[in-house]
Parts: C-alpha cells; structure tokens; sequence
C-alpha cells in the first residue's frame, strides 16, 4: 500500500491504494474517452486507487475517498464510474447524491447527456424519470442509476451496488447510517466519497472520519486521494496553487479568488487546507460535561418539550426543575420515526403525564398539529412565538454555560446527535438565534424539544403534586 505522498504539482499529497491483484481503472478510462471524455491524469490515477480488484472478485477498496477543492472535476469521477457500473461492473443499482439539489440535478443531466447523445447507450434505455428529486435512468437490462435527494431516510429499503457521493464533506452521520446498511445485501459494494475540506470539522461527521484513517493508515481496505496545500503555507505561492489544483483551474481564477476571498476561505475552498479546530458546536465543552443519569420520573416531571422534524421524527422531551437550585434536568422519553399522525403523540402525553403540566411546543414546527389534540383533552398547552422560540434557545444556551443544566440521552445517542449537527440560525441583528432546521440532513428535532422543554420548565414550570411515576422510555 503506498503512503502520504511529498507535494508536488504532479503527485496528491495523500494516496492510500489497497493491494490488489488486478486492477480496472483503464476498462473505465477506455469507456470515456470512446463517449468523448478525456480524463485528466490526476483523474486516471484516482480510478486506479478505487478500481483494484481483488482475487475473490472483490473490490480492493470498498470504499474510496477523493478529496480535492473545487472546481477540479471530482464530479466527472463520479460520473464515469456510475457509467461504469452499469455498462461494465454488472451493477444493478446506482446511486448518485449530493448535499444539494441543484448538484444532483447537474449530476443526474450529465449522465443522461451520455445516453442521450451515443445511439448504442440510449437504445439500452428503458425508461427516464426527470422529476425533481426522483431523477433516475433505467436500463433494459434492469440495471438503474438513481439520484435521490439527500436526506436520513434516502437509502433505506434500497439495495446498492454502488453509491457515489459528491459534496461528501456534508455527509452526516445519520445519512451514513442509511447508506451503509443499503450495501450490505450487495456481495461487491462500492462507496466513492469525493469532496473538499468544511467549513468546521464538525460539518464532516463522515467524511473527516474517513480522512483521519487514511491520515494514519490504520485502515488497509480505504482508498484515499488528496490533492492540498501544507497548513501554513503561504497563500500567494503559485506553486501551492498547483499542487492542490491538478485539473483543469486557470490561474487567473485563482488570483481572482485570492483578491477577492478571505484567507480562510480561499485556504479552505482553492488550496484544500483543513480545520483544525472544531468551532461550530453550539455548546461547545460545557455540553459533554452536563450529561447525567437518566430520571424517568413523569409523575414528577415540570414540563414537556414536544417536536417533529420535516421527515416525520417525532420527540417528546421531559424537564424536571430543582426550584431550590434553579437548575433543570432534560431527556428525550419518546421517540418515533416517521411519524404522520401527531394524535398518538399526543395520546401518549395524555396518558403518561399529568394535566397540569406544561406541554410546549414550537407554533412554526410541524409538531403543532398536535396541539388540537392536546387542547380537546384539556392539558396545559404553551404555543411559543418566534421571539419565545429565540428567547427559549438563548435560554438552554445560557444553562448550559453557567452549569445549571443537566441532560441524559436515549439509548442510540439522539439528542447528542441532534447537538453536533445544530447550528445556529441568526434572527435579526441584536444577537438573537434559533436552530436551523433548512439542512434536512440533520435530525435537530431532540434538540428543539429539549429547548422547549426547559424553557416552560423555567418559564411555567410548578412545583410537582403527585408523587414520582416511573415510566420507561418510549419509542
């Protein structure tokens, strides 16, 4: 297997290659060129890390890693090789993501193109669907290349032969966790991750993970090219301009971009240059050092935090005040996904929790169609407003940094995960935030209940009546 490469204009400055004992990569260089595409030999040469095959048949590399700033043809990898798939491989399901959707839209048009326009490959088409986001091209022979919008649930009940994902440094957790099972059923699968350095490490929960394998070497079947400058380079040499850009970006745009972008930027987007910290996490250290043991107290419970997020992940979340201390304890004690009917959230509340209890739920969440349930049962509803909703995450903020909050999770780490992938959504310009919900990539909804819950513990919250009723998460 070969190692970190040194810098040069010609050479990427990581490569891992697992070892193999044949490799394709010129059967799909051949099939480019033959449509009328020439790769580039920093394109060749990643193919021929991806492409080894191994004795039993298998792919060397099961999944593959191309990380290189923009604009230098990641894209047309991707590309190529789900052409690949189906006109070389035998694969019969393809997929092709990205974090946006006009990306995958451009992805989607550029493999039609090559249908489209060679007679030998439209006559092997079925049947194309160019319906935004269900863009996909069948085969005759069954074979399909699909382009799903990107979001937690993409991938499940699919079974994939191939999955190529552009924009990889925006690939979440949740999202891997959908994808990797698609491929087990599969003898063969491939993964291809191609994107550039974040914005945060944070912002790469998969990808960076990856990257830090291929880093030390720790993971003999990872194939891994990249292309970037050394951290601490100077950004004016133009020889640190060639050796994180060996496809197709001309100077003078790279001079525009250095004139015209900050450091940070133009380190990140042109030369390929990583975080090294990680700054986004709305909470930052304070949050890891507040988890505590779960209560599962409803009968003592002081409010409930109810939310949905747009595909359907529906929590309930407990707060449970010290009105001695000032300080609030929150959980997550119900949770289900997919849920379309918010009356079972609402019966379940009505069961398990007491009348006088404040049940607070966001007017801008999906979750508010519970509230006509919960107001024919008669319980104690509190709709926030915007400005309540801001006031209500400024506050769990605050809690968090002056120690007077405590959390526990679920037993799949929800609410820790909903915190890593939240970010905050500026309103107005005195300082005052929400979390964003417009990325459908992350599931932030534990985190907005848990917000929603403190904040109608400390804002409506009264002491309990009846003694502790322990009931045990639902899900």
């Amino acid at each position: 297997m070969s190692s970190t490469s040194s810098p040069s204009a010609a050479q990427p400055r990581v490569r891992r290659q697992p070892e193999a004992a044949r490799n394709d990569a010129g059967l799909v260089v051949e099939m480019a060129q033959a449509y009328g595409t020439v790769l580039d030999p920093w394109q060749a040469d990643a193919l021929e890390v991806g492409c080894g095959v191994r004795e039993d048949g298998l792919w060397a590399a099961p999944t593959v890693g191309l990380n290189i700033s923009r604009q230098n043809g990641k894209s047309v990898i991707l590309v190529v090789r789900a052409l690949a798939g189906v006109l070389l491989f035998g694969e019969q399901t393809v997929i092709v993501s990205a974090h946006q959707q006009k990306t995958s839209r451009l992805l989607f048009q550029n493999v039609e193109s090559y249908f489209a326009s060679f007679p030998d490959l439209s006559k092997r088409v079925r049947a194309v669907t160019s319906a935004l986001g269900r863009e996909e091209i069948r085969l005759k022979s069954g074979a399909v290349i699909a382009f799903p919008a990107r979001t937690r649930q993409t991938l499940r009940g699919w079974s994939v032969d191939c999955y190529l994902a552009d924009e990889a440094q925006l690939v979440t957790n949740d999202q891997w966790a959908s994808a990797k099972p698609a491929m087990a059923a599969r003898r063969g699968a491939q993964t291809w991750m191609a994107g550039t350095a974040p914005s945060a490490l944070g912002d790469a929960e998969v990808f960076g993970r990856l990257r830090a394998a291929a880093l030390a070497g720790t993971d003999p079947a990872l194939g891994w090219v990249e292309y970037g400058a050394e951290p601490g380079c100077d950004l004016d040499d133009p020889e640190a301009w060639r050796i994180a850009n060996p496809g197709r970006v001309e100077v003078e745009a790279i001079i525009s971009e250095r004139r015209e972008l900050s450091a940070e930027d133009f380190s990140k987007e042109r030369l390929n240059i990583w975080p090294t910290n990680q700054t986004e996490h709305v909470f930052g250290p304070p949050w890891a050092a507040s988890t505590a043991d779960r209560r599962d107290d409803l009968g003592v419970v002081t409010a409930l935090g109810v939310d949905r997020s747009p595909d359907g992940l529906a929590v309930v979340c407990a707060a449970y005040r010290d009105f001695t201390t000032g300080t609030t304890h929150v959980e997550p004690v119900w949770m289900r996904d997919q849920v379309t009917n918010m009356a079972e959230v609402a019966d379940w509340i009505i069961a398990n929790t007491a009348r006088r209890v404040p049940v607070v739920v966001d007017g801008a969440s999906t979750a508010a169609v519970a509230i006509s349930f919960l107001q024919q049962a008669r319980r104690n509803i509190v709709v926030t407003t915007a400005a309540e909703m801001s006031r209500a995450c400024i506050g769990l903020t605050d809690a968090v940094q002056s120690g007077l909050l405590s959390w526990a999770d679920t037993p799949t780490e929800d609410l820790a995960r909903a915190v890593d992938g939240a970010r905050r959504r500026p309103i107005g310009d005195a300082g005052a935030f929400g979390w964003d919900r417009r990325d459908g990539t992350v599931a932030v909804s534990p985190l907005v209940a848990a917000t929603v819950a403190h904040y109608g513990a400390v804002a409506h919250g009264r002491p309990p009546r009846k003694p502790a009723r322990v009931v045990v998460l639902g899900r």
